[in-house]
């Protein structure tokens, strides 16, 4: 984590830069989306399980300090809303398309004889047993997405 964040601030340094000469606005959002929050949430489904809460407060941190230097748009959401949208979009896909490898990892369906209010997904839950497969994405998003 650390390491991630000093590379998102050696790129504000670069945006800095492009703001002293005079890129402003829309353009230098975008520049910000390309580059630093590509990069906060690039694999964020595969680690984001992972990080503790000091961790993600100071990606809040850093967020908010590219906020107030007007870097990315006040209305850009918290980096715990991105990984929550990041996880739903790859779970989605996974759910969809069987040509994916993660699809192979999905337990087997589970077949209802009764009929019940409708479930985002009808894989059988396996039970928690580690702690690694507390954290598995697979796991959480099966555990999350079936109430």
């Amino acid at each position: 984590m650390t390491e991630l964040i000093a590379t998102c601030s050696r790129t504000l340094y670069a945006i800095r830069t492009l703001k002293a000469h005079g890129l402003i606005g829309d353009a230098l959002h975008t520049v910000f989306k390309a580059t630093v929050q590509a990069r906060l949430l690039y694999c964020a489904p595969a680690w984001s399980g992972y990080c503790i809460a000091a961790d993600r407060d100071r990606l809040e941190s850093f967020l908010r300090r590219s906020k107030r230097l007007g870097y990315c748009d006040v209305d850009t959401q918290s980096v715990v809303e991105q990984f929550q949208l990041a996880d739903e979009t790859l779970f989605e896909r996974v759910l969809n398309d069987d040509r994916l490898v993660f699809h192979s990892l999905l337990p087997p369906r589970t077949e209802y004889s009764y009929n019940l209010r409708r479930r985002r997904h009808d894989y059988e839950l396996i039970p928690k047993t580690r702690t690694l497969n507390i954290y598995n994405f697979i796991m959480c998003m099966l555990y999350k997405n079936s109430y």
